[in-house]
């Protein structure tokens, strides 16, 4: 079963404004190579269409059903979510992108605290002055990375008290450095701010947060209550967010 038509804008541009042919530049090339392939083995002398042509035609058409469909189901097999598999991708993407920057605890730098002061103002600049969209997520996750250098390095970094904080760049600041350098005694407050956090963007961290904090070791030092709360936020999380708390839920299982 085909489920649902992808979002594609008349005017030939994706939902991130990115124009449509440089965004799908690898489909195009995926499908103009497998279509063009098919042809050429049907054209060949003495081959006609056999399970070769059908499996070239069917590399074609792949690239293209995330944008079509949400998903197939095929009865008695499994249902491909092909939103799920891209958001997956992404999800990856963004750990890999910050683990790269972040280079581990350093030695202390004075002008560190600096450096995330002016790291917090930009991230909040760019909420203000760009619209939602994959791009400012993209440059957003940027500046958590370069976040999670410099927080590494701000000597007698008060986490615990940034969580509270009514600055969404701090509060992000503070998320940055429980990611790169969990603290068991802050792993309780990290998870209540986490739910609690009113941006979308900062939740998605603060749970990366306490989920590095859980596999550090941590899951012995999360109360029953603090797991109940993140059992209630998962009924109402949105989708990439639920799958993070599954994640620390199966951590504190296991332990």
């Amino acid at each position: 079963m085909l489920v649902g038509m992808g979002g594609g804008d008349r005017r030939g541009r994706s939902e991130d404004g990115t124009p449509w042919l440089r965004r799908h530049a690898v489909a195009l090339l995926v499908t103009c190579t497998g279509v063009g392939a098919a042809v050429l083995h049907m054209l060949a002398p003495g081959l006609n269409i056999d399970g070769i042509v059908v499996m070239l035609l069917a590399i074609a058409v792949v690239p293209w059903l995330g944008e079509l469909f949400r998903s197939i189901e095929v009865p008695g097999f499994a249902r491909i979510e092909f939103r799920d598999i891209e958001r997956r991708i992404a999800d990856v993407q963004r750990t890999a992108n910050a683990a790269l920057v972040g280079d581990g605890p350093g030695a202390d730098d004075a002008a560190a605290w600096d450096t995330v002061r002016e790291l917090a103002a930009e991230y909040v600049n760019v909420r203000l002055e760009q619209p939602g969209s994959r791009a400012r997520t993209q440059r957003m996750d940027r500046i958590f990375a370069r976040l999670v250098r410099a927080a590494q390095r701000v000597p007698d970094f008060d986490a615990r008290g940034l969580l509270a904080s009514q600055d969404a760049g701090l509060r992000l600041a503070a998320y940055a450095r429980l990611y790169a350098l969990p603290e068991q005694g802050a792993l309780v407050p990290l998870a209540d701010a986490a739910i609690a956090e009113p941006l979308a963007f900062n939740q998605y961290w603060g749970l990366r947060a306490v989920e590095s904090g859980v596999a550090d070791g941590g899951a012995a030092h999360v109360p029953i209550g603090a797991a109940r709360r993140l059992m209630e936020f998962r009924a109402r999380a949105p989708r990439g967010h639920g799958e993070v708390v599954d994640r620390i839920l199966a951590e504190i299982d296991e332990r």
